[in-house]
């Protein structure tokens, strides 16, 4: 019965008399007056809202006694609702945990069968080591809708990457060498000048080696043929030096020279071909978004293992699902409110113990819950009397409470 019916029942109205009932009590205080009605409410508060304690005569204390009565039994149906829905899935709970109990040795042991067989499954899944480093699962679906040609294209871009380091190598020997035949032609220059400045000495040694043997003749009447022979050789064994040395550096320096063009131009030529692989590198790494072949390798590896990773979780899925279904078909023959319990909770089944730890734990949840369902139905209890002695005492309040109780219907 309704609280509002219950009422009305107690004082003996009608349904016609419905009619006369007054339903303004719930309006607001004047201005003035909400300090004092902020400070009566606060006072209730306190004091737990007791019907001794209040002015029954003044309308504000009333008011505010009979709503805090309604509030307390609407709390009270509220929470007694939840409890009893709780209360009830326990019950059920323990009632599936005594029925299992109950079956056969053969039946109970095919459940303990099917539950090992799941236990096994997520045991192994436990088990299994998945990758610690993994990629971002743009780079994966990215590798994953160009995995028939990553592997070639790892080895195209190393096959690559080593031709441009052999060419580069190329490039520097030839520098080198280009640098070595520069160095050669400029040491080649320097001797066909030193051969020039060695020759105007010596021809500049034998003229006044010879004058100053002539001077020695004509003054002291020497003989000085042997000193003219001397000088003459001399003269000569130098021309013939620097002559040498001189042809020879020209020679050297036109083989240097010839050299050094031919290294130019093919240094061009190497110099194109490293243009070209650098250009296909740089083409590979722009299309795939790496750095180097290392790096898609890497990406590569890593993908494979997530993939073999994913592959291994959507089949333990299958595999758990199904043994999930066949022990809740095997459960199902049974009359039982909740065979998912003992599914996802496989140690009901295979640990004794377990078994009865929950089974002392839900009889203590149930005790706990029928106490709060007790005290929720001894507090409407108590609300209800209290308003029905508070409408029986004063009857000509008896409009006015009716009419603060239908606001909680």
């Amino acid at each position: 019965m309704r609280l509002f019916d219950f009422i009305k029942e107690k004082l003996g109205f009608d349904d016609d008399e419905d009619d006369d009932l007054d339903f303004g009590v719930g309006m607001t205080f004047d201005e003035e007056e909400d300090d004092n009605a902020d400070e009566i409410r606060e006072k209730l508060k306190r004091t737990g809202i007791k019907l001794a304690d209040i002015n029954i005569l003044d309308y504000r204390e009333r008011e505010l006694y009979v709503r805090d009565r309604c509030e307390m039994m609407k709390a009270a149906a509220d929470d007694l609702k939840g409890q009893r829905h709780e209360y009830e899935r326990v019950t059920q709970q323990l009632a599936d945990i005594d029925e299992v109990c109950a079956l056969s040795l053969t039946q109970f042991s095919e459940l303990v069968r099917l539950a090992k067989r799941i236990e096994k499954i997520e045991e192994d899944e436990e088990k299994y080591e998945r990758p610690l480093t993994k990629i971002t699962e743009s780079q994966y679906r990215d590798i994953e809708r160009r995995e028939k040609e990553i592997p070639d294209v790892i080895k195209k871009i190393k096959a690559e990457e080593d031709r441009q380091m052999t060419i580069k190598r190329d490039l520097n020997l030839l520098e080198g060498e280009k640098g070595a035949l520069a160095y050669q032609r400029r040491e080649d220059k320097h001797r066909a000048a030193n051969a020039k400045a060695f020759a105007f000495v010596a021809t500049l040694v034998s003229v006044l080696a010879a004058a100053l043997l002539f001077i020695l003749q004509m003054t002291l009447n020497f003989d000085v043929r042997i000193g003219y022979y001397v000088v003459l050789a001399f003269f000569c064994l130098a021309l013939t030096g620097v002559s040498v040395t001189f042809k020879n550096s020209q020679d050297s320096q036109v083989k240097a020279e010839k050299k050094i063009n031919k290294a130019i131009t093919l240094q061009n030529s190497v110099k194109i071909k490293y243009v070209n692989t650098t250009n296909l590198i740089d083409f590979y790494y722009t299309k795939y978004n790496i750095n180097n072949s290392y790096e898609l390798s890497y990406m590569w590896e890593k993908y494979l293992e997530e993939k073999a990773a994913r592959h291994h979780s959507e089949e333990v899925a299958e595999k758990i699902e199904k043994a999930r279904k066949e022990l809740i078909n095997e459960l199902r023959k049974y009359r039982l409110n909740d065979p998912s319990m003992f599914v996802y909770r496989t140690e009901l089944l295979t640990d004794e113990d377990v078994m009865q730890d929950v089974r002392r734990k839900l009889i203590i949840q149930r005790k706990k819950l029928k106490k709060g369902m007790d005290f929720n139905n001894y507090s409407m209890d108590n609300s209800k009397e209290e308003i029905e002695t508070l409408v029986k005492e004063y009857p000509k309040f008896s409009n006015e409470i009716l009419a603060i109780v239908s606001q909680y219907q």
